[in-house]
């Protein structure tokens, strides 16, 4: 007997060519066996489609969209929508609806309990098949029946889970987005986004999981629920990554020129996807970065919070050559320029990115700032006040060991780049 998953494969196969029948027998074995697997009830829907039974999907879609986002399932609901949107461009009208479950200030958010994904290495039972000898149209009826039905379905509790992002958005808001929102499905092994491409979109991931590698790499595996491509909005840089199907997936697809649409239709909008992408950003330069290595989890949430935004422009100077610190500041995006004087003028020694910090030797050894750091393209530098930095510096040995490599390290850099005789400094 086939493993769940080893049946969802087939599935998907099937669907994708075009072998409807095949894929609705193997559809029903699956809710069959597990009436809570509404992958398979979304995908039956699919198989439906391509059937041609257009009628029977839009039911299938309907109920998915009903059950899932009552079970706790959202981004499964939001899939079905937008399936049945494409069947349908009447089914726009959902939006407000669904919208208002989920939005910012709903009596429905709450912590919800859902029913896991059913086991994928459970076998499938020999009574959950369709009858061997049934023809298509038993087996197209069959199907449909199935799909829509709600045998062996809890009832669900009322309280539903956050979506990210979309749950901050109030009602109107969150239902604009949603129509800029497009569904799109992977097979095994397929790229989604590849190292070096532009980017220009964001993706919410639905259903199935995701392969996060650069170069030879394996970096990450995100599952349901994950946001990845974020960086898109925020910049028009190159991907930094691939991402790849480890299973088949849908993904829910925010693409930069639709979003800019509805941000600039409504400025909250634009707020929440700000304040998204940069708890993103923050939390990710936590993570990774290797100045928080000497902080458990926690103590680096607290710390994260001590730190200030401040969004900055082109031209805009953030620390001057003489003066006095004012905090270690951390590029969190965009870009930032550091130059000296020199008796020929201000001479350009380095360019700093996202995950670069500066302001650090000042603070350090108690002398003004040693070189000026001006923005050179639009984005979000982090500060920390120097009085919270110096007393890390004091009580914590890994902190204060980063910073003074560090500050080693830049100083051989200006050395080694530009001779302070040759150069004429002050």
């Amino acid at each position: 007997m086939p493993t769940r998953r080893d049946l969802s494969l087939q599935v998907d196969d099937c669907v994708r060519a075009g072998a409807a029948v095949d894929a609705l027998r193997g559809s029903v074995a699956l809710v069959r066996s597990a009436p809570h697997d509404f992958d398979a009830r979304l995908r039956a829907g699919d198989a439906l489609v391509v059937a041609g039974r257009s009628s029977d999907a839009a039911q299938v879609y309907g109920f998915v969209l009903s059950e899932a986002s009552a079970a706790g399932h959202p981004l499964l609901a939001l899939v079905a929508l937008k399936a049945l949107e494409s069947l349908d461009v009447a089914a726009r009208a959902l939006l407000p609806t669904f919208a208002s479950r989920y939005a910012a200030g709903s009596p429905s958010l709450g912590r919800a309990v859902r029913l896991g994904r059913p086991d994928p290495d459970a076998a499938i039972p020999p009574e959950a098949w369709a009858a061997p000898g049934w023809d298509d149209a038993q087996v197209l009826a069959a199907a449909t029946q199935v799909a829509t039905s709600r045998a062996g379905l809890p009832v669900w509790s009322g309280a539903v889970p956050a979506i990210p992002l979309l749950s901050e958005l109030p009602a109107e808001a969150f239902a604009n987005v949603l129509g800029a929102v497009a569904r799109r499905s992977l097979a095994a092994g397929e790229a989604v986004v590849r190292e070096g491409d532009p980017g220009d979109a964001f993706f919410l991931l639905a259903r199935g999981r995701v392969g996060v590698t650069r170069g030879a790499e394996t970096l990450a595996t995100l599952e349901e629920g994950s946001v990845f491509g974020e960086m898109a909005l925020l910049s028009a840089v190159p991907r930094t990554a691939t991402v790849t199907a480890l299973e088949p997936a849908d993904v829910l697809v925010f693409g930069r020129a639709a979003m800019a649409a509805a941000a600039r239709e409504l400025p909250v909008v634009a707020a929440a996807l700000e304040r998204f992408m940069r708890q993103r950003l923050v939390q990710r330069l936590l993570d990774t970065h290797p100045m928080f290595a000497p902080f458990d989890a926690s103590q680096r949430v607290q710390l994260g919070a001590r730190f200030e935004g401040r969004n900055v422009q082109p031209g805009e100077v953030l620390l001057r050559e003489g003066a006095e610190g004012s905090g270690l500041h951390v590029v969190l995006s965009g870009a930032v320029k550091v130059t000296l004087r020199s008796v020929n003028g201000d001479v350009d020694i380095a360019e700093l990115g996202p995950g670069d910090v500066f302001g650090e030797i000042s603070l350090l050894e108690g002398v003004p700032v040693t070189a000026t750091v001006t923005a050179s393209a639009a984005g979000v530098v982090l500060v920390l006040a120097g009085g919270v930095f110096r007393r890390l510096v004091d009580g914590v040995p890994g902190w204060r060991r980063y910073f003074e490599e560090l500050a080693d390290e830049r100083r051989m850099d200006l050395r080694l780049s530009v001779p302070p005789a040759a150069a004429g400094w002050y």
